[in-house]
């Protein structure tokens, strides 16, 4: 039997068709791994992107909840269906300055212009030394209706800063002022001094004013008493049973003759800053920054 000596014979040719499929096999195993790596690499980022869109909602749903606390604490708005919660609707018809104290019970509002406002233990100063407290009748005006009905922000906060001054509401800035205000200091403490029968030469700020740990602010003062014995300790006294609190640092005192007493001392008085509600921003990564504990 003659060899089939033909190089175009069907070996070669059935070697062709292999090399063929061989290839059409290598791009279809490139293109499926190619396919599967995209796959993998969106599958990758949309997890990712779940993840972080979680987080945000999450951290939206944590803002949500602390505004509602927030307002429902102070007493902003009233929670109509009573479920704890204020919805849209809710808060689009809410009006603070609409809203009776009154009936705001355990809000920031209705312990100070409730509570507060009425509590007879803080009154110092008898109101009827107030001029805008009484009539002409001499009938005691009702200031917190006149704020509860106001319908104009210059008439509610008319309204409101007479109900600090008719009420017990105004010891307390008498006692914790909200502002370094020196003059007011020089004006209380030449006040106590006129109540001691005592006239000083003359009433200055002392140094400057610094931040204490507990976070109130002090302003320095310096005192010098040199009278009778009695004016002195007067003095003294009328000091220590001031609302306003004087905290004495340090104090040289001496004696002459014919019953005379010298007192110098520094010390500070305090005051505090207007506290209000402090909006805070948070910042939320994809990534999550964690440490892994071992």
């Amino acid at each position: 039997m003659e060899k089939d000596t033909n190089p175009n014979g069907p070996a070669v040719s059935k070697r062709a068709k292999i090399s063929k499929t061989q290839q059409e096999t290598l791009l279809i195993t490139i293109v499926a791994s190619t396919l599967l790596g995209i796959c993998g690499v969106l599958f990758v980022f949309f997890t990712k992107y779940i993840n972080f869109n979680s987080k945000v909602i999450e951290a939206k749903d944590e803002a949500i909840v602390d505004y509602e606390k927030t307002i429902k604490n102070i007493g902003l708005c009233k929670d109509t269906n009573r479920d704890g919660k204020f919805s849209d609707d809710e808060l689009k018809k809410c009006d603070p300055d609409s809203l009776d104290s009154s009936t705001m019970t355990g809000t920031l509002r209705y312990n100070v212009l409730v509570d507060m406002a009425n509590n007879q233990e803080l009154e110092t100063v008898a109101t009827s030394a107030q001029s805008g407290c009484f009539d002409s009748d001499n009938k005691k005006i009702n200031w917190q209706e006149k704020f509860d009905s106001a319908s104009s922000d210059e008439s509610k906060a008319e309204a409101l800063a007479m109900v600090k001054q008719c009420s017990s509401l105004r010891v307390i800035p008498d006692a914790l002022p909200a502002q370094a205000n020196e003059l007011a200091l020089m004006s209380s403490l030449n006040k106590l001094f006129l109540i001691s029968n005592w006239e000083p030469e003359s009433l200055s700020p002392s140094g400057t004013v610094a931040v204490e740990e507990s976070g109130l602010s002090t302003i320095p003062v310096s005192l010098a008493v040199e009278a009778g014995t009695k004016t002195t300790m007067d003095v003294l006294n009328n000091i220590e049973r001031s609302i306003r609190t004087f905290d004495i640092r340090n104090a040289v005192v001496s004696w002459s003759g014919n019953n005379f007493l010298s007192l110098k001392a520094q010390g500070v008085a305090y005051y505090t800053q207007n506290a209000g509600v402090v909006e805070t921003k948070k910042t939320i990564t994809a990534k999550d920054s964690r440490k892994r504990r071992n």
